[in-house]
């Protein structure tokens, strides 16, 4: 069919017949409450529409369609003649095709008019076969949740991404997801919305059961609208949870590791890896495997480890190879051959990976895969994913703007330090580039210390993102807040030293007690059911009982188990400006610091594995973490001078530090792990809320300390702190000192009490 062309409607080159009259006449009269600016630019964009039409085959058809369409509401009549003038159909498609846009219609116009918009996209994705399936699944769904449930909305979300082919779902799926959706509408519309645009996304590799499942838990959890939205978009980290805990199969954040070193072998240089989540919503991503050109996204649950594993070398092979970005300006993209040609630099490089591919697909491939492969093939092989060229090429051109921006206003900063914040930024989900400015300049103020020295800024701090629970909407804000670390400052100086001079005695005292914490080689068990040799005190007992008619016990072995104590803990030292406050002539920072030191000395003769941090904020962007001793490190001269060196700096946000500090642990092995807090004051940040939202981060991040087998213990000497320390965590143990003076004598009783 000819498409509509541009023309002057007073200068026809042919006489109108009397239906392309009547038609345009009609839609006269249904804009006539129009403003006439408005309505005389339509009737002319229709008029030039109808006189093309009516020259067709089967213009009779689409007009008699459009007078019907014009009788229900003038607002159908043009999206309808130019989708019409798109199509290459017969009446025996048009007809039907009509009929189901009129019956939209009566049930919601602007779904009506989405699905006549969106057909040439459902027939180029789905063929003209499917078409009529499609839109009746919209009818369906709108006439099943009835006039109370308001569900035009995910209705009209649902045209758009059907009609794209969104993550390869077959129409039976969307059926699924329609009936999903249509209780969530039932509660908030917008939330159905969000699952039909974003949310079905995240039941990618659900069955439909635990999709089902998952709906139930969004609608039981959440109380809010934007709680609803949050969780039903995929966005929130309650909703990934949710679907993690149902779904069968491979987490990812179990092996991201060991999938990143795979890939840094396979390519030879170190390779960023992280969660989808941060993609869904984008247009064309499927909801699997991707890459931006800097970051592989994986999905956080897979059927197998294998499965996964191939979706990450495959995108790594995409990651280093630039060739299939040269097709992405042009009109028609064809991913496949692309995709082929990556799966064959993989084998080369790991042949034993086709084996590992049959076992993917379940089936045998074709025994020249991947050298050729049927290009007709529409949905992908389980590992491929998408290719995103304008994902990569917009975040190649963000980085570049933005790096010409920043290389007036910071010098001193290496291009390629900027260029790693970026794309760390970026592949949390952040694309616009006006908001990555303005938030990189936030983020890259704070990390420059007192002197912008790009050599440490490059050596010494490292960059670490941590969630944030916000209790207004009981979900997790998601790589909310900025956490560096650093070491402290090892300037020489005599704190220590003055120390130990003027508490040799104690010193002393200190590391005798510890040492004697040390465990024996062998403890030996007397009456035990078994053992390495005969208890013989036991043996004469149960010979004497025996004998006087009592049964004979079995407990007549000695037991030789060698104990090992195997404890590590972490000290948190709060640096907030108030610990500068003045208490009997000494500042609270040196009485911590004292405890500490104190402490120190006991640990080193014990043998307990350790580590010190100072910490304090100025913001979500600058949560500081100095380190004064890592667990890797020896007590020695360079820890004494940074921890001498700690001073008043900040604020408090603790929630942030107590999730670092739970990562550090995580990556020691010990069976009993503890975490202990030394803080003057509540929980105080910049935009950090009030007590009530600082409260509840600090004791939400305390109960994920306590999940991850984690014992944290909080020491204050703020004497209001038992009021929020109860709310903080009350199955947490912790401790008001009546005076500050008292802490370095107990610190160190307390730690032998809880590990003993």
């Amino acid at each position: 069919m000819t498409n509509p062309v541009s023309y002057n409607a007073n200068q026809l080159r042919h006489p109108r017949s009397a239906l392309a009259s009547e038609t345009y006449q009609l839609m006269t009269a249904s804009v006539s409450h129009l403003r006439t600016r408005k309505s005389v630019i339509l009737l002319d964009q229709v008029l030039e529409q109808i006189d093309v039409i009516d020259q067709t085959p089967y213009g009779e058809n689409i007009l008699k369609g459009a007078a019907e369409l014009c009788r229900l509401n003038w607002a159908l009549i043009l999206p309808f003649l130019e989708a019409s003038g798109k199509l290459h159909q017969t009446n025996d498609f048009i007809v039907p095709w009509t009929r189901l846009a009129c019956e939209l219609a009566r049930q919601d116009i602007d779904v009506a008019v989405t699905f006549i918009e969106q057909t040439p996209t459902a027939i180029e994705h789905r063929g003209a076969a499917s078409l009529l399936f499609w839109g009746e699944l919209a009818l369906e769904s709108l006439i099943a949740a009835g006039s109370e449930v308001k569900m035009w909305k995910a209705a009209r979300a649902y045209l758009i991404e059907a009609a794209a082919y969104q993550c390869g779902y077959p129409l039976s799926r969307w059926k699924f997801f329609l009936d999903q959706t249509i209780r969530i509408a039932a509660v908030s519309a917008t939330a159905a919305e969000a699952f039909v645009q974003m949310g079905n996304r995240m039941c990618l590799l659900l069955t439909d059961t635990e999709t089902a499942k998952w709906v139930d838990e969004g609608l039981d959890a959440c109380r809010s609208e934007q709680e609803l939205v949050n969780f039903f978009s995929g966005t929130s980290l309650k909703a990934l949870e949710a679907r993690d805990d149902l779904a069968t199969g491979i987490a990812l954040k179990d092996r991201i590791q060991t999938l990143t070193l795979i890939c840094e072998a396979a390519l030879g240089r170190p390779v960023k890896m992280q969660s989808n989540i941060a993609l869904i919503g984008y247009k064309g991503f499927s909801g699997g495997a991707a890459t931006d050109g800097r970051t592989i996204f994986l999905p956080d649950t897979v059927r197998s480890f294998g499965l996964l594993k191939l979706m990450a070398l495959h995108q790594a092979m995409l990651l280093d190879h630039s060739r299939y970005l040269e097709n992405g300006g042009k009109f028609f993209f064809d991913p496949v051959p692309i995709h082929v040609d990556a799966d064959k630099r993989l084998i080369e490089l790991l042949p034993g990976l086709l084996t590992e591919m049959k076992t993917a697909l379940n089936t045998d491939l074709p025994t020249t895969y991947p050298h050729k492969l049927d290009k007709k093939i529409r949905l992908p092989l389980p590992w491929w994913g998408d290719i995103l060229p304008e994902l990569i090429n917009q975040t190649n051109a963000t980085i570049a703007l933005i790096k010409k921006q920043a290389s007036d206003e910071y010098e001193d900063v290496p291009p390629e330090v900027i260029e790693t914040l970026l794309a760390a930024m970026m592949a949390q989900g952040e694309r616009d580039g006006d908001a990555l400015w303005e938030m990189f300049r936030e983020m890259l103020d704070n990390m420059v210390f007192d002197s912008p020295d790009a050599e440490e800024l490059q050596e010494n701090v490292r960059t670490f993102f941590y969630k944030e629970w916000d209790q207004n909407f009981s979900d997790y804000k998601l790589d909310w807040c900025l956490v560096r670390q650093r070491q402290a400052n090892d300037d020489s100086n005599d704190f220590v030293d003055e120390l130990s001079t003027r508490l040799h005695g104690i010193i002393t005292l200190l590391r005798r007690q510890f040492m004697k914490l040390k465990p024996e080689r062998f403890r030996k068990y007397r009456a035990q059911p078994y053992g390495d040799a005969l208890d013989i005190d036991a043996l004469v007992q149960a010979h004497v009982d025996m004998r006087t008619g009592s049964s004979l016990s079995e407990n007549v072995y000695i037991r030789r188990d060698k104990r090992i104590r195997d404890v590590a803990v972490l000290f948190l030292l709060d640096l907030s400006g108030s610990t500068e406050e003045m208490v009997n002539n000494r500042r609270v920072i040196d009485v911590q610091k004292e405890a500490m030191a104190l402490m120190a000395e006991a640990l080193d003769a014990l043998g307990d594995p350790y580590a010190v941090f100072g910490f304090s904020s100025e913001g979500r962007f600058r949560v500081d973490m100095f380190s004064v001793k890592d667990f890797s490190e020896p007590y020695d001269e360079k820890v004494r001078y940074r921890l001498g060196n700690l001073e008043p700096l900040g604020l408090t946000r603790m929630g942030a530090v107590i999730r670092h500090a739970v990562y550090k642990l995580d990556g020691i092995s010990a069976t009993v792990k503890l975490l202990v807090i030394l803080t003057d004051g509540r929980p105080y940040d910049l935009e950090y809320g009030t007590l009530d939202y600082a409260v509840a981060d600090t004791g939400k991040a305390i109960r994920e300390a306590r999940h991850a087998r984690i014992h944290p213990f909080i020491i204050t000497s703020d004497q209001k702190g038992a009021e929020y320390l109860r709310r903080i965590s009350s199955e947490t143990q912790s401790i008001v000192l009546p005076k500050i003076e008292s802490l370095p004598a107990l610190l160190p009783a307390l730690y032998k009490r809880l590990t003993l």
